[in-house]
C-alpha cells in the first residue's frame, strides 16, 4: 500500500495544496508507576510499559458510498483518517485510497469536513484529476478521535492483563506487542497459587504485590517492572 504523501501527489497538479497536520508524538513510560497502589477490573491491564511514535487519527462509525464526479468516494467503518489543511480548509483525509474509478478502480485519497465541529462529516471531497470537488454527505457521517500507531523497528509495548481468580488460582494474560501494534506478536497465560492475601507474585522481571483479588478486580503494587 502506497503512502499517503503519494497519494497526495497523484491526486493534485498544483490548483490545490494539501498538507498533512503533523501530530505525531512519542510515548515512552509504564502505568502505574512502581510502588503506586493501583486497581484492575478483569480484564483490564495491571501493568504496561511501552515506547512508540503516535498521531492523532479519526475512526470512522459507519460505512459511507457516495457518487463524485463519474465515480464515488467507497470508505468502511474503522477507517482511519488524518486531519490534513487544503488550501486553508480544514480537511480529514483517507489513509486508503477511497476514490473509485469506474474505469480503474481505487485510485484517489477522498477528505471530509466537518464544518461545525460536531463529530460528524456532513460533505466529503476529492480529486479525480486535477480539480477537487465535493459532495453533500447525508445523512452526515459520524467519526471518533483514536489513536495511529507509527510502525517502527523499535516500537514496543508490553502489558499484563487480569484474568481473575479461581480456586486460589489467580490468572494474568501477558501480551507484547511489537512494530504497528496491529497485532501481538507473543501472549502467554499465566497463572500462580494464591494461598494468601498479600502475597507477591512474578512474572520474568516484574514483581506485583497483590493486595486483594476477587472475580471483579484485582488490588496491588507494582514492585519493579521488565
Amino acid at each position: 500500500m502506497r503512502t499517503l504523501a503519494v497519494f497526495i501527489a497523484c491526486a493534485l497538479s498544483g490548483c490545490a495544496t494539501l498538507n498533512i497536520i503533523d501530530t505525531s508524538v512519542e510515548k515512552t513510560g509504564a502505568t502505574p508507576k512502581i510502588g503506586e497502589s493501583a486497581a484492575a477490573p478483569v480484564g483490564g491491564v495491571v501493568y504496561s510499559e511501552f515506547k512508540y511514535q503516535s498521531r492523532v487519527a479519526y475512526k470512522i462509525q459507519n460505512n459511507y458510498s457516495g457518487g463524485l464526479g463519474l465515480g464515488q468516494i467507497s470508505v468502511a467503518k474503522g477507517d482511519l483518517l488524518v486531519k490534513a489543511d487544503l488550501s486553508g480548509e480544514v480537511v480529514y483525509c483517507t489513509l486508503s485510497l477511497a476514490y473509485v474509478d469506474p474505469l480503474v478502480g481505487p485510485f484517489r485519497t477522498a477528505c471530509f469536513i466537518d464544518a461545525n465541529n460536531d463529530g460528524e462529516f456532513e460533505k466529503a471531497k476529492a480529486a479525480p484529476g486535477s480539480v477537487w470537488f465535493e459532495t453533500e454527505i447525508a445523512p452526515s457521517l459520524a467519526y471518533d478521535e483514536s489513536e495511529q500507531v507509527l510502525p517502527q523497528s523499535d516500537s514496543f509495548k508490553y502489558e499484563l492483563l487480569y484474568q481473575g481468580i479461581s480456586k486460589n488460582a489467580l490468572k494474568l494474560l501477558y501480551r507484547e506487542y511489537l512494530n504497528d501494534f496491529a497485532r501481538p506478536a507473543f501472549y502467554q497465560d499465566v497463572i500462580y497459587d494464591l494461598e494468601s492475601k498479600p502475597t507477591t507474585i512474578t512474572f520474568r522481571t516484574v514483581r506485583i504485590e497483590v493486595i486483594n483479588a476477587d472475580n471483579s478486580h484485582i488490588a496491588y503494587r507494582v514492585l519493579s517492572g521488565f
